[in-house]
């Protein structure tokens, strides 16, 4: 949700350029208008990634990814709207007017949530403190490196210690000039009695970090093997919650953006250990399933995911939840299955780094396969009742989930181990095919039906596109193409666009273009815009916007008189004379607005019911 003025984000977009700032990540060159380079988003060799210093956007060619400079951060740094505005605004030496959030709930004041960062660093750097130079540490440092791991990540990780005291937090953030209520805000201390108290006591301290590196949350793994629970985790802050982060977040996203693929761990030691082993890559929830959040997060740093939880039963338990939610994200998912219920912290430990990347890259199954081995592990198959229904249960596995390509495959597999023909497994598979599909066949809705692209002669999406083009571009378009009425383009998409300028030009009349295209939230649109606002600009008048009008006006009728006789010949083989007789009346109302449009082009315009609607 955003919690920032309008007027504060063009504010921040007239002070930055998005050249310049693409050009920290990108190395660009001029061609023409605009600059180009490789793409960040997708591995080139060629550069197809362009960036328009007229138009303040970007646009790869390559993978469509799109959109202004608050886009750009956000989709480079893994960033929300709000948190890639702030990073902007000090960029450009702006001070918020106040905290900015993507959290739900009420947003802090500005200063509030810069203090709790504070509150979080300065703890970071106690913990941390007495871990590595004090008597206090030395317990939990000796344990730290008995779990593999060295000095070099404890001080990258920032990992620390906070003793069984319980005023360590307390007196030093109360000597930096902290109140009662901002400790307790933090999340760092909590209220016993009368008096405050440390949260963490015996326990090693992980910083757990925001999408920009800062200190935001504390996991505590305790000591002792009788204490509960093993790990305590910093309650939901103005700054943290759990479901919207996830560990190792800001540095894996370099490794994640380079392999396109992210390594989803279940704990904070996994992660630990993996980084060790070269995979820099890995992140971990915090104690919680994956939220649909998280993998928005990683769909914005790369396309695929690999999970590797633990082994036991728990784990692939969570495993298959934590698919769904990547799959629904529209993450490509690969599953680990590690041998003897081992955890990869456990793993790495006992065999290496080496041999976990090994599996991970030799062992990974897809979605199907993952369920496909899942179903093998629960069936009782020394028996044939057993088998029987394990054949059933991945025939609809197969029938729900897979690609024609995954069903041959998997059929030819079922019918060698389990020695049954594979055309009587493909007979019942399209039987059991039929079955799931079956669904009650909904009315069919003549009037609405819309040839695909593909059947559409290609100068009406042209013009569809050009129309656009004109009305992002120069607001004296706008004006003609609203006073003509057009409400419908050739594409569900370019009509989705409309409507949306439309409602944006009437909330706001002298609306900046930067800032329609920033409250468009689905991909395809934010792709569409940027794309024709990225071209050479061409001169748009009254008599080049007519032709797209006609263009599309023919284009319109022509399938609303393609619909109407179609629902003549249904009404006519239904014997429903009523409708005969509405669906004539159409069609000579189509005819006459064809003529017209073809004598006098200029006036022939939108009167029209549009569409194809009787």
């Amino acid at each position: 949700m955003r919690r920032i003025p309008d007027s504060f984000v063009d504010e921040v977009r007239r002070r930055v350029d998005i050249v310049d700032v693409v050009s920290e990540y990108v190395q660009l060159r001029r061609t023409g208008r605009n600059f180009v380079g490789l793409c960040p988003f997708h591995n080139e060799r060629s550069p197809s990634f362009s960036v328009s210093p007229e138009r303040q956007v970007y646009y790869c060619f390559g993978c469509q990814a799109a959109g202004t400079v608050v886009r750009f951060v956000m989709d480079i740094e893994g960033l929300g709207f709000a948190d890639a505005v702030a990073k902007l605004a000090s960029r450009a030496g702006l001070e918020l007017p106040f905290a900015v959030t993507d959290a739900d709930g009420p947003a802090a004041p500005a200063g509030r949530m810069q203090r709790l960062r504070e509150a979080h660093e300065l703890a970071a750097r106690a913990y941390n403190h007495i871990l590595m130079n004090t008597a206090a540490g030395v317990q939990a440092l000796t344990y730290l490196e008995a779990r593999g791991l060295t000095r070099q990540t404890i001080a990258l990780f920032r990992l620390g210690f906070a003793p069984e005291s319980g005023d360590v937090i307390v007196r030093t953030l109360t000597r930096r000039g902290f109140d009662t209520e901002t400790l307790v805000a933090s999340g760092l201390v909590v209220r016993l009695g009368d008096r405050i108290v440390d949260r963490f006591r015996g326990r090693v301290m992980i910083p757990i970090t925001d999408a920009q590196g800062h200190v935001v949350a504390f996991g505590g793994r305790t000591l002792s093997a009788d204490a509960k629970p093993k790990y305590l985790n910093s309650p939901d802050t103005p700054i943290f919650r759990k479901g919207a982060v996830l560990f190792n977040q800001h540095q894996a996203r370099r490794g994640i953006r380079a392999t396109q693929t992210a390594v989803l761990l279940e704990g904070y030691m996994d992660v630990l250990s993996a980084w060790q082993a070269g995979v820099d890559n890995a992140v971990a929830t915090l104690g919680t399933a994956l939220t649909a959040e998280q993998a928005a997060v990683l769909k914005r740093y790369g396309q695929r995911l690999i999970i590797a939880y633990d082994g036991d039963s728990a784990g692939l338990a969570a495993t298959e939840r934590a698919m769904e939610t990547a799959e629904q994200a529209g993450l490509e998912v690969r599953a680990v299955v590690l041998p003897d219920g081992a955890d990869p912290d456990e793993f790495i430990r006992a065999r290496g780094g080496q041999a976990f990347v090994s599996h991970m890259r030799t062992r990974a199954m897809s979605g199907l396969e993952f369920r496909l081995w899942r179903l093998r592990e629960a069936a009782e198959l020394q028996t044939d009742a057993g088998r029987t229904e394990f054949l059933r249960q991945a025939l609809e596995l197969l029938a729900e989930r897979a690609t024609p390509i995954e069903q041959e495959t998997q059929l030819k597999k079922l019918s060698a181990e389990f020695q049954v023909s594979f055309e009587a497994l493909r007979a019942e598979l399209l039987s059991v095919r039929r079955r799931v599909s079956r669904k009650p066949a909904p009315a069919l809705d003549l009037a609405a039906q819309t040839p695909p692209e593909r059947d559409m002669p290609k100068g009406y999406v042209e013009a569809g596109n050009l129309l656009l083009q004109a009305m992002l571009t120069d607001p004296d378009c706008f004006e003609l193409v609203l006073n003509r009425g057009v409400t419908e383009l050739a594409l569900p998409t370019q009509t989705a666009l409309l409507a949306l300028l439309y409602g944006f030009r009437a909330d706001h009349p002298n609306g900046d273009m930067l800032a329609f295209l920033d409250t468009l939230e689905d991909p395809e649109l934010i792709r569409l815009a940027s794309s024709l606002m990225i071209k050479e600009p061409l001169q748009f008048d009254a008599k080049v916007l007519e032709d797209y009008l006609r263009t599309i006006r023919k284009h319109q009728l022509t399938v609303a008189r393609q619909q109407a006789l179609r629902a003549l010949a249904q009404a006519q083989l239904d014997h429903d004379w009523d409708a005969v007789s509405r669906w004539k009346a159409r069609l000579d109302e189509l005819q006459q607005d064809i003529a017209e449009l073809t004598s006098d082009p200029m006036n022939a315009g939108w009167r029209g019911k549009g569409g194809g609607e009787l």
